[in-house]
């Protein structure tokens, strides 16, 4: 982008696009574009916000291509470095890929046990009928145990 492309923009607009750039920092393309398009509908047609939402909705859509064209591993706004726009940024905030991600170590691992059904139940909101085996985790097994309707079923035998 030349220097004259930069100049467009009066401080105050170019301040309220930064600001919604970074309040959506964490979200992906889309996701930040519907937000910004959702607050363009309700923002009335002379002000500064406006203005600063359709710089904003410019940015996303330019940043978006070139993304798609030339970096597709990046999934947020504040994955882009150019433009000073996120220096500083918090990156500990959490975002919406953060899930798919997460460490072994914070996933609980629950130890399953398999049964026997002694009589019909619902497991899982599911009917299962006399003589099923099937795995069922800890807890719901010692449940089902107590009430008389499964055993632990081990199946070394």
């Amino acid at each position: 982008m030349n220097e004259e492309n930069k100049t467009v923009l009066s401080p105050s607009v170019l301040g309220e696009r930064n600001d919604l750039l970074r309040k959506f920092g964490n979200h992906s393309f889309s996701s930040a574009l519907k937000e910004v398009n959702d607050a363009l509908i309700l923002e009335s047609d002379d002000s500064i916000e406006k203005l600063g939402l359709l710089a904003a909705k410019s940015w996303i859509l330019r940043k978006q291509l070139y993304v798609t064209l030339h970096d597709p591993y990046i999934s947020a706004l504040s994955e882009i470095e150019e433009d000073g726009i996120f220096d500083g940024f918090d990156d500990e905030d959490y975002n919406e890929y953060d899930s798919l991600f997460d460490d072994e170590e914070n996933v609980k691992k629950e130890k399953m046990v398999e049964i026997i059904v002694l009589k019909k139940t619902k497991i899982y909101e599911k009917d299962i009928v006399k003589d099923t085996i099937m795995e069922v985790d800890e807890e719901l097994a010692k449940t089902l145990e107590d009430q008389g309707k499964a055993k632990i079923h081990d199946s070394k035998l």
